[in-house]
Formats: structure tokens, C-alpha cells, sequence
């Protein structure tokens, strides 16, 4: 292992970029993700944040929505049967705005998506394995290189590796 962090050292090109793609502490296998740093590749960033931060953007939105409609009852929350909706209860569910779809009558309130919902519904609910396929997609890109480089240069690395 040391010998490999040696010629490793020796190829500069290498060396950047596995500084700035993986992790210092990577786990063994990449199935569960985390080896690739963040700041390494916009997409998988902004899945990770999806991820990450989904009740932080809930409540932002329901603050935001709360603003714009003045509605005081609105809520916005998730069940794994209908997905993310806006919950505005009976008496107010009449000043919904024209483009709030309902998606769900109950006893007591009225549930309802946006076009904007939807789409963070789309992403959130498919983000963390996205994320996991851009992770292992960067991954492989990695290998390919130094494979690439290391055929490139065989006298100085088939010892080594």
C-alpha cells in the first residue's frame, strides 16, 4: 500500500483528482455511497440534498404557502399512500388556489398537490437511489482513468498494482 501511495504521488493528474473526487476515509465496499466528496459533481450534490434536507424544504414551503394563500390551517406533510400534499382543512378548503389539485377528501380537511409538489415529490422520492446510481456511475469513471493511465504507463505501475 505504501509503494501504491508513492506512485501515486508520481502522477500528479492522478493524485488531483482522487483528491478531489474521494473521500479520505472511504468505505470498503460502494454500495452503501459516501466515498465520493461533496463539491466533486453537482448532480449528485443537489440529490443528496434532496435527500438530506426534505422536512427543511417541507416546512419552508408550508411557511411559504401559509404567506401567499393566508390560509392558517394549511399544513404540508407525506403518508407513503398518497405521497407529498398540502392539508387545508374543511372551511378553508374553498380558498385554495385555482392551481391546487386536490388529490384526497377526508373527514375534516381537504389535501391538495401543486405542480411545484409534484415535482419535489418526483425528486425526493427517488433521490437517495439516484444518488446512489450518479455515486457509483462516478465511481466507475474514476476506475476507468486509472486504468487508462496505469495501461498508459505500464513500466511504471504494473509492479504496484
Amino acid at each position: 500500500m505504501r509503494n501504491s501511495r508513492k506512485n501515486v504521488n508520481r502522477f500528479p493528474s492522478w493524485h488531483s483528482e482522487l483528491e478531489k473526487a474521494v473521500i479520505e476515509n472511504p468505505p470498503v465496499v460502494i454500495r452503501e455511497g459516501g466515498v465520493i466528496k461533496k463539491g466533486y459533481d453537482d448532480e449528485l450534490d443537489e440529490l443528496r440534498s434532496i435527500s438530506e434536507n426534505a422536512a427543511e424544504y417541507l416546512i419552508k414551503l408550508e411557511t411559504e404557502e401559509r404567506e401567499v394563500t393566508g390560509l392558517s390551517t394549511l399544513k404540508v406533510g407525506y403518508n407513503r399512500v398518497h405521497g407529498y400534499y398540502i392539508e387545508i382543512s374543511k372551511s378553508q378548503a374553498e380558498k385554495a388556489p385555482a392551481h391546487y389539485v386536490r388529490r384526497q377528501t377526508l373527514k375534516n380537511a381537504e389535501r391538495f398537490i401543486t405542480p411545484e409538489l409534484k415535482t419535489f415529490e418526483d425528486k425526493a422520492l427517488s433521490s437517495k437511489s439516484r444518488a446512489l446510481a450518479r455515486e457509483k456511475h462516478l465511481y466507475d469513471e474514476l476506475l476507468e482513468l486509472l486504468v487508462a493511465a496505469a495501461n498508459a504507463a505500464p513500466g511504471s505501475c504494473q509492479r504496484h498494482i
